[in-house]
């Protein structure tokens, strides 16, 4: 197809043609002669790719062609505005495909063809009137439209599929929102509604925030199967009539990380969703067992997906899957995690008993263990089975060859053979190669074998005689300890204490240690506490302060709140406590952590950890009389 095509009378004895296709040509005008030689039979015109100019179109280029059921533009820079007018020798008719996706072209943008374009009720004059199954006007600008014209359709009933993926206008309130329940009410036979990937450009206002974009079916019965909406800036719900008849089988949520997205009881029990794709939704946060909404929410929406065959999660900084989270997916056939931190692939996979295709690339795995090895094999065996892991971290290493071997050997279907690895030394190689070196690279593995085989040996007789010796001497031994033990318990008892407990904490800490730390270890415990805010002398330095006061301790407290890092002193304790502790002048250091999780804990005191007693103060109530005691035997044994 060139700039300014021409197709002479010859073209008029292919009478039989039915289907004209011209693919990525150079068109630039398109004239009301050029297809008046082909034949009047034709009943499909694909025009696709043609982005080179701004194709010029004049209204009535598709008059030689009546028959017409398939009209394919997607990707040829003709403008919407143009595509639409070219739809008048056609009011009325019916209508398979009509693809206008891509024809908004920015790059060819001015004043009287925009790229961002609202639709007029003009505009859509012809198209309201066809009878239409498949309709796309994705990726075209569209920023709005009015009263009456993008939803408006003389025969809605025909629509089966329709696409709206990539442009600009949003179905937030008022008009616009009304016009889409009334087209999903009379689209009866709609059973694709493609809303995704809509760029908003803008935040939103204050007022706008927490509004919600409803979705509200009404009619009892629905032929929508395949609805996508993902990546929307808006927390969205999705309405349907109680008790009506939902045939959802493939929902697209991708980019959305709030699972209210999903109205769980009636969407959820009354479709039979086969494929849900949730990806790149940051899912880590609500799969987060400390996540507070983690139960009310992403559980029970998996727990409802019975029918499920195709899950995908990728792209969503999953490390780990919480317990049971497949459990009711006894259909689950492919199951996609790419683009994840997985270093193992979790046990409960090998509860899926209809799996045919698992997806880990680009994630963090080092090997596939036995376990899950056995578990593949088994399944291919079964009913085939596809494992995707390239781009892993794999490990050519001693403890890894059986893995090595089992990629050379394994029937079931891998996507490569040729996994990159890293040697013992820190170099790549791939596992076929690491295969066909074997001896080469591994030969020092079976010597290592039998190095630890030996040394096994020895130490096993060397322990028998040592034991046996002792078993002979164990009076004397008994006599001997007895001593030694009598004379370090003297020697450490003598040392004198002035408190029995010195506590650091954060200045949010004061109303708790004056009402419940304080009642509970002096009044009731008899123990003697030192706290900075009462019993440091004023005129003193405060580090000289605390530094005497830790050092004449028998217990430290180190009391975490969210305020623990703010205070000033806080390194300086922790500093202290450890040099304290390696002279033996501390018996126990406790980390009392109250409304703090474990990962926002201070690295300081992570090089103490082992030192550490760590008690995290539960929000139930029924649980406290527990930490309390846990806390009485750890301070109080000798007292006891």
């Amino acid at each position: 197809m060139a700039p300014n095509p021409s197709f002479g009378k010859g073209f008029r004895r292919l009478t039989k043609l039915k289907s004209l296709t011209f693919e990525l040509c150079y068109l630039k005008y398109l004239n009301k002669s050029v297809f008046e030689n082909f034949s009047s039979n034709i009943n499909e015109l694909n025009l696709t790719g043609c982005r080179l100019h701004l194709v010029h179109v004049e209204n009535d280029i598709l008059l030689p062609f009546p028959k017409l059921t398939k009209l394919n533009l997607e990707a040829t820079c003709m403008h919407l505005k143009q595509a639409l007018n070219i739809l008048s020798p056609y009011e009325g008719k019916k209508f398979t495909l009509i693809n206008f996706g891509g024809l908004s072209c920015p790059v060819f943008s001015n004043d009287m063809n925009p790229f961002a374009l609202t639709i007029t009720k003009d505009m859509m004059q012809y198209l309201r009137t066809i009878c239409v199954e498949w309709l796309y006007l994705s990726d075209n600008g569209i920023v709005d439209f009015e009263e009456d014209s993008l939803l408006s359709y003389d025969r809605p009933e025909c629509l089966e599929h329709m696409y709206f993926k990539g442009n600009r206008f949003a179905f937030s309130k008022g008009r616009q929102m009304d016009e889409l329940q009334s087209f999903i009410q009379n689209s009866t036979n709609l059973k694709t509604l493609d809303y995704s990937y809509i760029p908003v450009r803008y935040e939103p206002s204050n007022n706008d925030l927490g509004r919600n974009i409803v979705l509200e079916k009404q009619q009892k019965e629905s032929n929508l199967t395949y609805l996508d909406l993902p990546f929307g800036f808006s927390l969205i719900a999705l309405l349907f009539q109680k008790n009506s008849s939902q045939k959802i089988e493939t929902l697209l949520i991708d980019g959305h990380p709030h699972s209210t997205f999903i109205d769980q009881e009636e969407l959820i029990n009354n479709g039979k969703i086969k494929t849900l794709k949730w990806r790149d939704a940051s899912l880590y946060i609500h799969m987060n067992p400390e996540n507070k909404h983690y139960s009310s929410m992403i559980q029970p929406v998996f727990k409802k997906l019975k029918y499920l065959e195709h899950l995908d999660m990728s792209k969503n900084s999953l490390w780990f899957l919480p317990e049971n989270l497949l459990q009711s997916m006894t259909y689950l056939s492919e199951l996609r995690l790419s683009k994840n931190l997985f270093q193992l692939v979790p046990r409960q996979i090998m509860d899926l008993t209809n799996i045919k295709l698992l997806d880990f690339r680009q994630n963090l795995l080092t090997t596939l263990d036995k376990n899950t090895r056995t578990w593949a094999d088994v399944m291919n065996q079964k009913q085939g089975l596809n494992i995707l892991i390239v781009d892993n971290a794999f490990e050519c290493k001693c403890d890894n060859l059986d893995f090595i071997e089992w990629i050379n050997k394994t029937k079931v279907k891998l996507d490569s053979h040729s996994y990159k690895c890293t040697l013992a030394n820190g170099s790549l190689i791939n596992v076929q190669e690491a295969y066909e070196k074997w001896h080469d690279l591994f030969s020092h593995c079976e010597s290592s074998t039998w190095l630890t085989v030996a040394s096994t040996l020895l130490s096993t007789c060397f322990v028998t005689a040592l034991l046996l010796l002792i078993f002979g001497k164990r009076w004397e031994i008994s006599v001997f300890f007895y001593r030694k033990f009598r004379n370090i318990v003297k020697k450490k008892y003598c040392k004198s204490f002035e408190y029995d407990v010195f506590v650091s904490y954060g200045d949010d800490s004061g109303h708790w240690i004056k009402n419940y730390l304080i009642p509970k270890l002096e009044h009731e415990w008899k123990l003697k506490l030192c706290l900075k805010d009462r019993d440091f002398l004023p005129g003193c330095s405060y580090f000289d302060a605390e530094a005497e006061s830790i050092e004449k301790s028998r217990h430290v407290i180190f009391l975490l709140t969210p305020s623990f890092k703010l205070s000033e002193d806080y390194l300086f304790a922790v500093e202290r406590v450890k040099h304290e502790k390696r002279i033996r002048n501390i018996e126990n250091i406790i980390v009392l952590a109250k409304d703090i999780a474990l990962k926002d804990i201070p690295t300081e005191l992570t090089y103490i950890w082992n030192y550490v007693s760590f008690i995290q103060w539960p929000d139930d109530t029924d649980d406290i009389d527990i930490m309390w005691q846990q806390l009485r035997l750890w301070i109080c044994h000798d007292l006891i």
